[in-house]
């Protein structure tokens, strides 16, 4: 079964976190992204507004990954004001028509756990469809690369 882990990062800890899954499953990686730089304080603000109000960003996957050539697709993401990121959804949204029936997502965030479910539910409202599976990881304070790896292991051994 052929994967690509794509992921949208800020801070690096989600394209770590990807590129640790990528490796223990044997998937490609690659960045969608929607060419704003949002490092620091400033765009750390502005990634919070562009989430709290919705703001669908323009998205496109770096490397020119083509999602058609894959069985399965797990998207990385961040969340920015306790919803999945403006770039995330930009990117399901432009992408849903040629995604594969597997796609999972990570949504990796620094607060505590929170349940998610709504938030989910919108991403596949986004999607067309529910998704295979997901999970939350909380990046702060935490084992974030053991979580991982418990995810990816469940995606060697049970693939949906």
């Amino acid at each position: 079964m052929r994967t690509l882990c794509l992921y949208y990062t800020r801070t690096n800890t989600t394209k770590e976190i990807m590129e640790n899954i990528a490796k223990i499953i044997g998937a490609d990686v690659a960045e969608y992204t929607d060419g704003k730089d949002r490092s620091g304080f400033l765009g750390y603000v502005g990634a919070c507004f562009a989430t709290v109000n919705n703001t669908i960003s323009k998205v496109s996957i770096k490397d020119e990954a083509d999602i058609n050539e894959y069985d399965r697709v797990i998207i990385g993401m961040p969340v920015w004001a306790e919803g999945p990121c403006a770039v995330g959804r930009a990117f399901i949204k432009k992408f849903s028509s040629v995604m594969p029936s597997e796609v999972y997502y990570v949504v990796t965030h620094m607060g505590k756990k929170h349940d998610y479910a709504a938030k989910i539910k919108a991403m596949d409202k986004l999607l067309g469809r529910p998704s295979a599976g997901q999970i939350s990881i909380r990046t702060k304070e935490n084992d974030y690369i053991r979580e991982s790896n418990a995810f990816a292991e469940t995606l060697v051994k049970d693939p949906a």
